[in-house]
């Protein structure tokens, strides 16, 4: 931060004290957020008016006059005048008519993000009840999943929207579901992982066809394991009420815009659906124990079964769409609807997954093919893809430049792209006549001991 620039100008402060919930202060019966003036050590003069340590200062916007800058606090405060609240908690409360004005833009670009995600979730819905293919459906599904989850509960926890129909789904079997995608990473001795080894009858240590994978082109898209606890019956209504939520919340929220919404959606529908029924995907019965090389860990062979699948839908889906896909609503106002931009925010959503499992667990084969990436990616690139990431969250909305912009499409693609490479290294998977043989041996045998019963 140039700190020269500081100096003669006010501070607007965005102080994030516990997932983007934003500090207010009181003043003369007033509510505005705090401010400092005149100062090139914000962290020390904030200190002094507000008794609270502040971190990770970043300019947001620079005017003339003033500059609002975004940080941090992990101290808790108890001061009667001092309270902490969302954006659009805050809002009607700030009685500074320029700092309403900020929080309304901010607002209003998030907003603008939560249509954007819900568009193109909603497409990619309507897609997986058009296509014809079974597999590619399935995998539709996991997706849809995954990030339909996470817009129910940003849309709740932001107070962007509410559960319309609570019947079927509650906000606490939502959050769960989401966990499960963004926090669980996959190990062998989870309970998730070893309820899946159980159920699917996974066994790495004996010639056995417990997994099915799903190929294009010859090279595995998907292996079942990573989808399995997504069957359970029992919870359609709940799986469905949450990729149905993204199309059903402009539905609720905006109805004037649903209908337009309607028209323009079934135009990249169509596109879409061609798209995906050019895709063709077989599917075989397969052994864990013959994929994996026997010298690899538990935990290496689990984490490879459920990821690899996650990195390679998001690359089929973006090198078949991710390139121009977008609509103008107001050229004035440089407001669109972006299929790009929405698939750019999911590889770093996953790329910031990745990088969670490395950091907050023991995956030495993973640790070491992230280390050999340092010289690979350009510098800036983490620092900018976080940022990007974090516009999951509808508390607050990150901009990034155009060249920033240029600097994610690159090296996410380099990224995503060498940890598929690394992941196959790791597999052996051949169909030829020893494994005809043996597929033919295990159908007998099952259909014998079938009978037998």
């Amino acid at each position: 931060m140039k700190s020269e620039m500081i100096m003669i100008k006010k501070v607007i402060l965005l102080v994030d004290s516990d997932n983007c919930k934003f500090l207010i202060v009181k003043k003369d019966n007033c509510w505005n957020l705090p401010v400092v003036d005149n100062t090139n050590d914000i962290k020390k003069e904030f200190f002094n008016i507000y008794n609270i340590n502040i971190d990770k200062i970043n300019v947001i916007k620079e005017e003339e006059d003033y500059v609002v800058v975004k940080c941090i606090t992990n101290d808790k405060f108890d001061n009667v005048n001092y309270n902490e609240k969302i954006l659009n908690e805050i809002y009607p409360m700030i009685s500074d008519q320029q700092q309403k004005k900020l929080i309304f833009d901010i607002s209003t670009k998030i907003f603008m993000e939560t249509i954007n995600d819900s568009f193109w979730l909603g497409i990619i819905l309507s897609v997986e009840d058009a296509i014809d293919n079974y597999k590619m459906n399935a995998i539709l599904t996991d997706f849809l999943l995954f990030f339909s989850s996470i817009f129910c509960i940003e849309t709740i926890n932001y107070k962007f929207g509410e559960i319309k129909d609570n019947k079927y789904v509650s906000s606490g079997e939502i959050k769960k579901l989401r966990k499960s995608y963004l926090k669980e990473c996959p190990l062998y001795n989870s309970n998730n992982i070893k309820s899946i080894i159980n159920s699917m009858g996974i066994n790495f240590d004996n010639y056995v066809f417990d997994i099915v994978v799903f190929l294009l082109d010859g090279k595995i898209i998907d292996i079942n394991s990573r989808t399995w606890n997504k069957k359970n019956k029992t919870k359609f209504e709940l799986y469905n009420g949450i990729v149905m939520s993204p199309r059903n919340w402009i539905k609720n929220l905006l109805p004037e815009l649903y209908e337009y919404s309607e028209d323009l959606r079934k135009i990249y529908v169509e596109q879409f659906k061609l798209r995906f029924n050019e895709i063709k995907i077989e599917e075989k019965s397969y052994s864990t124990y013959k994929i994996f090389d026997k010298s690899m860990s538990y935990d290496e062979k689990i984490y490879i079964l459920q990821r690899i699948g996650l990195l390679k839908t998001i690359m089929l889906i973006s090198n078949k769409f991710g390139n121009g896909n977008y609509i103008t609503l107001n050229e004035q106002e440089n407001i669109t609807l972006s299929f790009d931009k929405f698939l750019i925010k999911a590889k770093a959503t996953i790329i910031e997954l990745i990088w969670n499992d490395s950091k907050n667990n023991i995956i030495p084969f993973l640790k070491n093919i992230l280390d050999k990436l340092t010289n690979k990616i350009d510098t800036d690139f983490y620092k900018i893809n976080r940022k990007y990431r974090d516009n999951i969250h509808y508390g607050f909305y990150n901009e990034i430049t155009d060249s920033e912009y240029k600097i994610l499409k690159k090296n996410q693609d380099i990224y995503l792209n060498y940890i598929i490479v690394e992941f196959e290294k790791k597999l052996n998977y051949k169909f030829n006549f020893s494994y005809k043989i043996a597929l033919g041996l295990a159908k007998l045998q099952n259909w014998f001991f079938k009978g037998s019963d």
